[in-house]
């Protein structure tokens, strides 16, 4: 498989064995900005789980392996108490030392800990193969978006499409709860009036921005069918519907948007995989989702 390259907010098809993907992202400058929010590093001392923390969100960020004196400057902490904190992260997995550079790099349990994270209760490993028949019916790849808080939605999981031309994901990502397909679903499930609409789309970002009168329609629109599209507004050439799902006590939790590729359907069939999805939603709730 060749090598993806990475366009903000757009599409950038590569060749690969199988065919072509596409590797989606948001804009550049809200990618950086949430990168800094993560991986920001406090100058100041503080206690030892706070210099556990910033030294592990440093080797996260760094570009090549690390020594115990570059950690020491770099977050002006003495380096005995680095040495220590990296041998008890080092014996957890958190953290990996190579002897023969005397260098650190992040460990693989970090990895594992962080992947839970993305999805605390399980819940797209429990309904993972109802969404691959989803893609394998409709030709979609499939993102599943976990809401953390008032403001953001973070992707816990994605399905490729066996389509030749296909689009990627990359799991971890986060948005504003607001934008693309999935945002005026979240919006309309959150019954927020067209003052707030206004609100918060006046903060939002967009690669290619629809009016706010047409953002305000589709979100009432999603009201009456379930569903919701963005014809590109979000990424160019990418077509995204969308619909919430709740959770087991109600919660308007996760997202789920189906994604092709523009002008390879009409609208007609746009709608379709939106009654699709629907349909989709309504088995997940009766089923995997009321055991969870």
């Amino acid at each position: 498989m060749n090598g993806h390259r990475r366009l903000p907010g757009s599409a950038a098809a590569d060749g690969m064995n199988s065919g072509v993907c596409v590797q989606l992202m948001g804009s550049a400058s809200q990618l950086a900005a949430e990168e800094r929010e993560v991986l920001s590093v406090p100058s100041q001392k503080t206690s030892t789980v706070g210099q556990t923390i910033a030294l592990l969100r440093l080797l996260a960020k760094a570009p090549a392996p690390l020594g115990v004196n570059a950690i020491s400057r770099e977050l002006n902490f003495a380096p005995s108490s680095c040495f220590r904190i990296l041998k008890q992260l080092t014996e957890a997995g958190f953290a990996q030392f190579d002897p023969r550079t005397k260098c650190y790099t992040l460990g693989v349990a970090a990895a594992m800990l962080g992947r839970r994270a993305l999805d605390p209760a399980n819940t797209f490993a429990m309904i993972r193969p109802e969404l691959e028949a989803f893609t394998e019916r409709t030709q979609t790849s499939m993102g599943f978006w976990r809401r953390i808080d008032r403001k953001r939605i973070i992707l816990a999981g994605f399905v490729e499409s066996p389509n030749p031309m296909r689009i990627h994901l990359s799991v971890g990502q986060r948005l504003p709860l607001f934008i693309g397909a999935v945002g005026r679903a979240f919006a309309a499930e959150l019954g927020l009036s067209d003052a707030e609409l206004q609100e918060e789309f006046s903060q939002l970002r967009w690669q290619s921005a629809p009016d706010l009168a047409e953002y305000i329609q589709q979100v009432r629109e999603y009201r009456r069918t379930g569903y919701t599209i963005d014809p590109g507004h979000f990424a160019p050439g990418v077509t995204t519907v969308a619909t919430v799902l709740r959770d087991a006590v109600g919660g308007r939790t996760f997202g789920l948007s189906a994604i092709r590729i523009s002008g390879h359907m009409t609208d007609s069939e746009f709608h379709a995989i939106g009654g699709a999805l629907v349909e989709l939603k309504r088995q997940l709730t009766e089923g995997w989702l009321g055991r969870i």
